[in-house]
């Protein structure tokens, strides 16, 4: 089976993945010496599936592979948002200038950056990184705003989104009774029969955490 747009998935493997995840982890450990000294203290996470090696890459094409770190701030300075955005930009951008990564792109959500190979009009993998608080609401459930970038009035706002609940649970009890394979076959399936092109490979793998553990009963 194949997506809405007729693409294919697979697992990248364990060796391409933690070669990339050390190259990102490097630049985002220079990023936060970078930033202190401006009073911005953040903590990295990395989000979805890429935690449990479960990324993916389309079959035969040059796209190559991402994965995301959301960056909770911890504190930051009394400056506006769109400063703050392209504070992070900066301090990116002169950190990628000794690798061989691309300058950043400023996404709606996101800082993507990515690897790509001229000689072969590849791109090897890339990484988006997103500016989120995380709240603790004692009448309503936990949520996370997220910076968020309007490109056509060039605004800055932090937008709420409700945090992933009791996935970790439900993936410790997965782990726990040998089902991690079922996962696996379940977060590809979804991958491969996706119709909904606004849904993102997250999204994918939280529905498959939950189909997966749903299917048991486990009172």
């Amino acid at each position: 089976m194949a997506d809405l747009f007729g693409r294919t998935y697979e697992f990248v493997t364990k060796a391409e993945l933690k070669s990339a995840k050390e190259e990102v982890d490097s630049i985002i450990r220079k990023l936060q010496k970078s930033l202190r000294p401006e009073g911005v203290t953040f903590i990295p996470t990395l989000v979805g599936s890429a935690g449990r090696n479960l990324v993916t890459k389309e079959v035969g094409e040059n796209k190559g592979f991402d994965f995301d770190y959301n960056f909770s701030i911890q504190k930051m300075p009394d400056i506006d948002l769109k400063s703050l955005k392209h504070l992070f930009i900066n301090k990116v951008n002169a950190i990628l200038s000794t690798t061989n990564f691309k300058s950043v792109e400023n996404n709606t959500q996101a800082m993507t950056i990515k690897v790509v190979d001229t000689s072969k009009s590849k791109i090897v993998h890339g990484c988006d990184f997103a500016i989120v608080n995380d709240y603790i609401d004692l009448l309503e459930d936990s949520y996370q705003d997220i910076l968020i970038y309007n490109k056509q009035n060039n605004t800055y706002i932090w937008n709420k989104r409700p945090n992933g609940r009791n996935y970790g649970f439900k993936v410790s009890n997965i782990l726990a009774n040998g089902l991690w394979g079922e996962l696996k076959e379940e977060y590809l399936k979804l991958k491969n029969n996706n119709r909904d092109p606004e849904k993102k490979s997250f999204s994918l793998y939280f529905e498959a955490i939950s189909n997966a553990y749903n299917r048991y009963d486990w009172s």
